[in-house]
């Protein structure tokens, strides 16, 4: 009741009727950036909890800044901060909205989706076609899930991939990537002090690496040529452990294939 009244005063107050934050997001999509979709989406999957975080809890809970927080409210049409918080909880009131791993798995992969279908791959796709070879290398049971799927899908416009298993093998490689190859580094956190020593050491001899993390803002990410983030999908199982999705991360594969056909055909003609 106290929100419904929160409501009716607040469309009076400015003689307009309060739009969804979806629809917000949807009209004034192309003026967000990697930051602001990233926000969004960690709105979108704890909207109850966000109803109860200041500026800068939420600000860390994206690993932004507070000014970052502003700039997206505002992008949004909003006068700030403190009015996104009024139509998010006015959101919850009408909507009635449970969180649940579903509608969490939902608004990722949507979201992710949608900002990788804008985002610019054109360093990546130029540093993967023009490399002799392309090695890659995970730094876990997960990551090494998506080097696999990496390798099989490049198989199909006739790279291979040079996998490297562990890390007890980086050492052999060290003098075997040149300049003129590129190695794609999966990583979750990007602060693996075995793998960022492997950097630095490729680093030193100028070989081009990508870099794909489920974290922003972290050493890999900043060491390498082209950086990729993928917002990582937990959900909290009762049954048994964390469980940590792998689908964004086979969206960007599949995004990465179809952007390098696309260019491939453009040279073609």
């Amino acid at each position: 009741m106290i929100l419904f009244l929160i409501y009716k005063w607040y469309n009076m107050k400015n003689e307009v009727s309060i739009v969804r934050l979806e629809e917000l997001i949807n009209k004034n999509y192309h003026q967000l950036n990697d930051n602001d979709h990233y926000i969004w989406n960690y709105i979108s999957s704890h909207r109850q909890e966000c109803e109860k975080l200041s500026i800068d809890e939420l600000a860390q809970k994206c690993h932004v800044s507070r000014t970052t927080i502003l700039r997206f409210s505002k992008r949004l049409g909003l006068k700030g901060y403190t009015e996104l918080k009024v139509y998010l909880r006015l959101d919850n009131a009408r909507c009635q909205y449970k969180e649940t791993g579903l509608e969490s798995i939902y608004n990722s992969y949507r979201f992710f989706m949608e900002t990788m279908k804008d985002k610019d791959l054109s360093g990546v796709i130029s540093l993967l076609m023009n490399a002799n070879k392309i090695y890659a290398y995970g730094t876990g049971s997960i990551q090494n899930h998506v080097v696999a799927e990496l390798k099989r899908s490049f198989l199909e416009v006739g790279k291979l991939i040079f996998t490297i298993k562990s890390m007890n093998e980086t050492y052999i490689f060290e003098d075997v990537i040149t300049p003129q190859d590129v190695i794609v580094v999966v990583s979750y956190s990007g602060e693996n002090k075995t793998m960022l020593d492997f950097i630095k050491k490729l680093k030193v001899k100028n070989i081009p690496i990508i870099a794909i993390t489920a974290k922003k803002n972290n050493t890999l990410f900043q060491m390498a040529d082209e950086s990729l983030y993928v917002e990582a999908t937990n959900i909290l199982n009762p049954l048994g452990p964390r469980h940590e999705g792998l689908v964004n991360y086979f969206i960007l594969i599949d995004f990465i294939l179809a952007k390098y056909i696309n260019q491939y055909e453009r040279l073609q003609k």
